[in-house]
């Protein structure tokens, strides 16, 4: 199954190869009521029929480049179509765009590996901020190195990610009493997940799998930790956001696989860092979920300017509830009673 941006049956269609000439004839003319996103996401497919790949590819060189740049920033991005668009960047040596995709967490490995690779030396130099995925996949960095854009100032950063982030010493003790508040609730999400034939698993495995899981990954130094932050499962993902190295922990808001609902049980944790918090809170897909948006407001360790810019956001129940929060920042408070008395005196 190919996971499209595009809702739309046609452009599946086409890409599925389930339409006739007068369909690409109209495609190629630009005559159907598409998107530039769709015209994107169907010529892509189509550069692998030989036969449409001349016209596809003169369609794709006039789709927009902020059009591309958006795409392959999105979490849901078709990786086929942004690897046509990463390797159009790295040939037009199109910077913004590179510096989109080494952001996009939901991508392949393989994209940074390309870009190690073929990269100009700005593109070298971005990737080289991207210090969790290089301290998890170190053989980015062997890559890197053999290309020839690379300069000394590239080969020192490289020398520097090593030298302090990559020894295999061992990490600072996750004790249980720091995931003790949050192990009921990876319990219920771990039993929803684990149900099989031969029955449910009770809570006391379930527990003791957590436990199991907090003493392998003691055994872990900061390197295998980061990278397990990336790859691993949703309850390895909230044992180690509660690491003391902030590398880790935030390791873990780029793992593609976290979902919304570990984000939330980390909002509502008030022993979470403000630098996560912080992290989470400058999202812009997560400002877009209400229920984000009100957890965000409501933690005090929210930085006061992002929580000010989403009270506006709330709905009147929550505004009046929280003028009455003794947990969150005054500022908060005054401001939401400021808003609730402002929007009911309209009424």
């Amino acid at each position: 199954m190919t996971n499209l941006i595009s809702k739309n049956p046609l452009v599946k269609k086409i890409i599925d190869g389930e339409v006739d000439s007068e369909v690409y004839d109209m495609l190629f003319a630009k005559q159907l009521p598409f998107t530039d996103e769709e015209y994107l996401e169907s010529l892509v497919f189509l550069l692998k029929k030989e036969e449409l790949k001349t016209p596809a590819l003169k369609i794709l060189k006039n789709v927009p480049e902020q059009i591309k740049t958006r795409y392959s920033e999105k979490r849901q991005a078709n990786h086929r179509v942004a690897y046509y668009i990463l390797i159009e960047a790295l040939s037009s040596e199109n910077i913004e765009q590179i510096i989109k995709i080494i952001h996009n967490q939901s991508l392949p490995l393989e994209f940074l590996v390309k870009i190690a690779e073929l990269g100009n030396t700005n593109m070298l130099e971005m990737l080289l901020e991207n210090q969790i995925k290089l301290i998890a996949f170190p053989n980015i960095l062997d890559v890197m190195e053999k290309n020839s854009q690379v300069n000394n100032f590239i080969r020192g950063k490289i020398q520097e990610i090593r030298d302090f982030y990559l020894k295999e010493e061992k990490a600072a003790l996750i004790s249980e009493e720091d995931i003790i508040d949050n192990i009921q609730d990876i319990v219920q999400k771990d039993q929803e997940e684990q149900k099989d034939e031969s029955g449910e698993i009770t809570i006391e495995e379930l527990q003791e799998k957590i436990v199991t899981t907090l003493q392998r990954i003691n055994e872990l130094s900061v390197p295998e930790r980061v990278k397990l932050a990336l790859t691993g499962t949703r309850t390895e993902r909230m044992i180690l956001i509660k690491d003391t190295n902030k590398l880790v922990a935030l390791a873990v808001l780029e793992s593609p696989k976290l979902t919304e609902d570990e984000i939330l049980l980390t909002l509502r944790d008030r022993s979470i860092s403000q630098e996560i918090i912080a992290k989470i809170a400058n999202n812009r897909e997560l400002s877009k979920n209400y229920t984000m948006i009100l957890e965000m407001v409501q933690n005090p360790k929210t930085p006061l300017k992002k929580a000010l810019g989403m009270i506006t956001k709330l709905h009147l129940k929550d505004l009046k509830r929280l003028t009455f929060d003794k947990n969150v920042h005054y500022v908060v408070r005054n401001v939401a009673a400021n808003l609730y008395k402002e929007k009911t005196t309209k009424r």
